[in-house]
């Protein structure tokens, strides 16, 4: 393994970070503007709750002392201060992931994928820890930690595709091997799909066919298991009622009938009165109750509308120059794992992020699906910095390295290092004669 050593930092992509470090100062401030009405407002009607508790239980004194915490408060910072907290695990955490080689990352995949796997079956399971919202079980709260496993699953099955992919390059057109390779991207995707998240299984089924594109997989293998995964679906939307009423309301006021649902009414609304311009960061309208979700899903809405037309298009580039970074950092990675590696996860940013935008613009039926280092959401922030960490980790492992091992070198290297030591294959390391053409 060759050591990571200071200098390494200065080799890491600099636009890939500084473009994700600018999308992450934009998100907390659209976040805070966005949620601070809705934070202010629930802070005080929870010391409201409180004070005519204490009022039913007799204690007059604790009961106006929160009546006058209730008038006085400023809770406009709630989410805020969770957002930035978490939001600093996730740099450190990217830090982390850019300090520990890949090859490790991707020995121990198998294990992350079983991890991701057993948390999403504990969804399932009637828990205390499980925590559901309307009919869906999405979130797991842990030590008062709630996170989202499938925000996890999804890189966990990148890394897993990465490696497995490569390592079974030569029999990807033997339908006996792409069909276990399917079968473990369908239980992700089935188990998400069952928490009734079928926005993020979408996005995690579009992500794989990616990289099974990438891999090489025969266009005809991978034409059926579209239409076969379209016929799963449709089948899913007829036995839950609630997603075909909203695949309706999507493309009814597309022949003339009916109007957009009201969420996406007011998406729209909130672009409409941002003008060109915006009308001023902190001066929305829109978030005072108007827009559902104006922290979540529909921050762009709220950028379209503070920062105008050209606000929301310069987002845009953005997003278009670290997905164009992520393409590089693709082509000129070290190994055919590391490209693989690179183009799942810039397929996943590049995914989240537009799809994303495309449902506040009222292009596509509403998802449910954050925008990446934008929205609120502490696991979803996580996850796509550790994901970033793991493209800077590459962008600093150009050609030098690679010109020392070949391939089944390098395949021997992921299959043998451990997390916490290094590979058992040491010997090819130094021999400067084998020419690597991963």
């Amino acid at each position: 393994m060759r050591p990571f050593s200071s200098a390494n930092w200065l080799r890491v992509d600099p636009l890939l970070l500084f473009s994700v470090l600018f999308l992450v100062v934009i998100g907390i401030s659209a976040v805070y503007s966005a949620s601070s009405y809705r934070a202010d407002t629930m802070v005080q009607r929870r010391l409201l709750r409180e004070a005519q508790k204490a009022q039913e239980e007799g204690d007059q004194e604790r009961a106006e002392k929160l009546l006058r915490q209730a008038k006085s408060v400023d809770g406009s910072g709630y989410y805020i201060r969770k957002q930035v907290g978490k939001l600093l695990i996730g740099l450190l955490l990217m830090a982390v992931v850019v300090a520990v080689p890949y090859e490790r990352l991707l020995a121990w995949s198998p294990i992350f994928l079983l991890i991701s796997i057993a948390l999403l079956i504990l969804l399932l399971l009637p828990l205390p820890f499980v925590v559901r919202r309307d009919a869906a079980a999405r979130w797991l709260n842990f030590f008062g930690f709630t996170f989202q496993p499938s925000d996890f699953a999804r890189y966990a099955l990148i890394l897993f595709l990465a490696r497995i992919l490569y390592d079974a390059r030569e029999f990807l057109n033997n339908w006996k091997v792409y069909l276990t390779i399917l079968g473990v991207i369908f239980i992700v995707v089935g188990l998400v799909a069952v928490e009734k998240d079928l926005g993020t299984a979408a996005m995690i089924t579009v992500i794989a066919f990616t990289m099974l594109f990438f891999a090489g997989v025969r266009i005809g293998f991978l034409f059926l298991t579209g239409m076969s995964f379209f016929a799963i679906a449709l089948i899913y939307l007829q036995i839950n009622p609630y997603m075909l009423d909203r695949m309706i309301k999507f493309l009814a006021p597309l022949f003339g009938v009916g109007r957009h649902a009201f969420q996406i009414e007011q998406s729209l609304i909130s672009f409409a009165l941002g003008g060109p311009l915006g009308v001023g960061i902190g001066s929305s309208v829109q978030k005072y109750d108007f827009l559902p979700e104006a922290h979540k899903d529909m921050i762009f809405s709220i950028i379209g509308e503070e920062m105008g037309f050209i606000g929301a298009v310069w987002l845009l580039v953005l997003f278009a120059v670290v997905i164009y970074r992520g393409i590089h950092i693709a082509v000129t990675a070290p190994s055919g794992y590391g490209r693989l590696l690179a183009g799942g996860i810039t397929a996943c940013i590049a995914v989240y992020a537009f799809i994303n935008a495309a449902v506040a613009l009222a292009l596509l039926p509403t998802t449910g699906v954050p925008m990446p280092f934008i929205s609120y959401g502490g696991s979803a922030l996580i996850s796509h910095l550790m994901g970033v960490g793991i493209l800077l980790n590459l962008s600093t492992r150009s050609t030098p390295s690679a010109l020392y091992e070949d391939e089944a070198t390098l395949s021997r290297r992921v299959r043998t290092m451990t997390f916490s030591g290094g590979s058992r294959v040491r010997s090819a390391r130094r021999s400067p004669s084998i020419v690597f053409r991963g």
